[in-house]
């Protein structure tokens, strides 16, 4: 896996963006691609990843797939009580 797309699967404001946890953050985003259109295939790679169902094998080491998954799931329950 790029590189790049481990930066996006790491970035908590695009996973909150992709997830739809901050909707504000939406064109943020939109606005970085626009500037960055060469990061896009990467970035929809990455939402590839976290939009896929828990059994898509990815090049994550399983300790990094758990750190992933609970930073994932910390970060659904910090921003709950705002939607």
């Amino acid at each position: 896996m790029c590189s790049k797309v481990k930066d996006f699967l790491t970035d908590d404001d695009f996973i909150n963006y992709v997830l739809g946890v901050t909707p504000q953050s939406a064109s943020q985003w939109e606005t970085y691609f626009r500037e960055h259109p060469e990061e896009m295939a990467d970035a929809e790679e990455a939402k590839a990843v976290l939009l896929a169902p828990a059994d898509v094998a990815c090049d994550f080491s399983a300790d990094e797939n758990k750190r992933l998954k609970d930073r994932i799931v910390s970060s659904i329950k910090d921003f709950s009580g705002i939607l």
